[in-house]
């Protein structure tokens, strides 16, 4: 075949395909209309997410989100579980829609002495749990928080009763000449930030497109020997919801004292055996690896009852049938 022929061919085909393909100007009319209201749909999501500050929304279950689970991401819920290391049942749980772990760690610890009945409680975690504020939290809360990472320079109120087991070093805010690893605490109930260096950072600015509160102290940060803030901000920052953020704050009586914070390694090598235990004969032995119901309150109805299940099956293993029936009996009756 010659080329000229080829090209001919080429070209014809080509035509083919354009008159074949070609549109009415009422179906580019249709089409140009659908993409709009296409673009205006999800403009309303973008405004949506604008206004209330989220960063995702999910049209199949609203109160679902997208994270990073097993390697990949997968739109779920983030489950949180408490459980007692005596007996392995699950005390305490709850079902969010965030990815990190970090918050997490106070209102479970504080839930699951209550469900305990205990004043005191050795609480322990892995390293997504890993947060100085958390921490400190814990400790004014009357738990004691043994968690993977633990192991840095932070000031404290001379007040907070920290555990001895968690102390390293402590030393007074006068001989503070330096440290390791050093973070910064945020204290809500005074609306301050105490620097590793005992210097007090205050509430300065809300970024909205961040969702972050930051905390400054110029003065002293200019004149400091340590880098502890972002240099170019010389700012702590805190996240969370812009109703939160208020630039009042109380420094009054504030002395500190510098605390090298860190884990007992034995409690935190039980975290795996206490923890993971529960969670892998749920979803493998009970069935229970994906949820059936959509929305948030659905899906803790649906965790309520495997978690029974499973409290149930260990009750059953460590007293027996026998004497758990008559002691629900016992229960009844009183």
């Amino acid at each position: 075949m010659k080329a000229d022929e080829a090209d001919k061919l080429e070209n014809d085909a080509d035509n083919s395909m354009e008159s074949s393909g070609s549109k009415s100007s009422s179906e580019i009319a249709d089409i140009i209309d659908a993409l709009s209201q296409r673009k205006e749909l999800y403009q309303s999501y973008s405004d949506e997410l604008s206004q209330n500050g989220e960063t995702q929304k999910s049209l199949t279950d609203p109160d679902s989100r997208l994270m990073m689970s097993d390697g990949k991401l997968d739109v779920c819920y983030n489950v949180q579980s408490s459980v007692d290391s005596k007996n392995k049942m699950i005390v305490h749980f709850d079902v969010i829609n965030t990815a990190q772990d970090k918050n997490q760690l106070p209102p479970m610890a504080v839930a699951s002495a209550e469900m305990l009945g205990v004043k005191n409680l050795n609480a322990t975690a892995d390293k997504g749990y890993n947060a100085v504020s958390d921490i400190v939290m814990c400790i004014a809360q009357g738990i004691t928080p043994h968690v993977a990472g633990c192991d840095y320079d932070v000031c404290l109120p001379v007040d907070l009763d920290v555990p001895k087991e968690l102390v390293l070093n402590e030393v007074t805010a006068q001989n503070i000449t330096g440290h390791v690893n050093g973070l910064s605490v945020y204290l809500p109930d005074r609306n301050i930030v105490i620097c590793p260096m005992g210097q007090t950072l205050y509430p300065s600015t809300y970024k909205k497109s961040k969702g972050k509160a930051f905390f400054r102290n110029g003065r002293a940060c200019s004149s400091c020997k340590c880098k502890c803030t972002k240099e170019r901000y010389k700012a702590f920052e805190i996240s969370m919801p812009k109703a939160d953020f208020t630039k009042e704050f109380n420094d009054k009586n504030l002395d500190v004292k510098q605390v090298r914070l860190t884990a007992r390694k034995d409690i935190v090598a039980q975290r795996k055996s206490i923890a993971e235990h529960p969670f892998g004969t749920i979803k493998r032995n009970m069935n229970a690896e994906y949820l059936l119901t959509k929305g948030i309150d659905n899906v803790g109805g649906e965790l309520f009852l495997a978690f029974l299940s499973y409290n149930f099956k260990r009750a059953i293993n460590i007293l027996g049938a026998r004497y758990l029936i008559e002691a629900m009996g016992k229960r009844c009756e009183a």
